[in-house]
């Protein structure tokens, strides 16, 4: 029902489990970690909560992974089986947690995870799109936080360009990317040649409004000062090794990605999850 990403069934792991569970297998510089499987999800569906053996398993693996990197903060993410289709993205439906720091507040996102995948917004997208509703199951990835310089997406074909293939774009803010993936930040906007030496064709300075920054408290929506505003939330190095780093992940899965990315302050780049483009626009 649970294990670090070496040790769970990649099929229970939802499908941005999976795909982490296959970039650490191909060692790509993902945050460590642990899952909590299809497995686990039925058991709460028969009794309508965390039961104590999970909550138990949970204690043991969180208590592992801070052990483990020395930090006690952790993100919580939903992985469903139902998830970045061919014919749909569920980007932004299913809850994420973010700097979530205590034992109790992570079995809560746990369990928050598992029933956001019946939530009014997922049942209704299901719908509009024609997926069976029939069978869905939902697993959980527990990472290691990186509290981030910067982070966004990497495309690694344009998605506004139809296949693209001859260039990616990159979307950057800074702090957590979630402001980019949810839209309440302009992001700087890059793009960038996918041939060695991965010439930037192209640098947009987004007003980048505001930036998520993380507390103990979780994590705080500030306004960005005047200074950071004006300056791009990336280097050329910087963009040039996230931009090699994508088409490595592309060539892995042989197809174009949605690559989320986080830049920490030790200027290590980490990849948090990757997905097939869905649709080019």
């Amino acid at each position: 029902m649970i294990g670090f990403f070496q040790e769970v069934d990649p099929d229970k792991s939802g499908g941005k489990g999976k795909n982490l569970v296959k970039l650490r297998d191909a060692t790509f510089p993902v945050p460590p970690g642990f899952i909590l499987t299809y497995d686990a999800y039925t058991r709460y569906k028969e009794t309508g909560q965390m039961s104590a053996e999970i909550k138990a398993a949970v204690t043991k693996y969180y208590r592992e992974l801070t052990r483990q990197t020395g930090s006690p903060v952790v993100a919580v993410r939903s992985s469903a089986s139902a998830e970045d289709l061919q014919i749909a993205s569920f980007a932004g439906l299913y809850a994420t947690y973010l700097y979530v720091n205590s034992q109790e507040n992570l079995c809560k996102r746990i369990t928050d995870c598992w029933y956001s995948l019946d939530s009014e917004r997922a049942k209704a997208y299901r719908q509009r799109m024609k997926i069976p509703a029939h069978d869905l199951k939902m697993a959980v990835i527990v990472q290691t936080m990186i509290d981030p310089k910067s982070a966004g997406i990497l495309f690694t074909s344009h998605p506004y360009r139809g296949k693209d293939k001859i260039v990616s774009m990159v979307e950057s803010n800074w702090g957590c990317g979630e402001t980019v993936v949810s839209g309440k930040a302009t992001p700087d906007r890059f793009i960038v040649s996918k041939n060695q030496p991965y010439t930037i064709l192209e640098k947009i300075t987004g007003d980048k409004e505001v930036f998520l920054q993380g507390s103990d408290t979780g994590p705080i929506e500030k306004e960005t000062p005047a200074g950071p505003r004006k300056n791009l939330s990336l280097t050329n190095h910087e963009l040039t090794r996230l931009c090699e780093l994508g088409n490595r992940i592309e060539n892995h899965f042989t197809a174009p990605q949605d690559i989320e990315w986080a830049l920490d302050k030790n200027d290590h780049l980490y990849i948090l999850q990757t997905r097939p483009i869905t649709k080019f626009m």
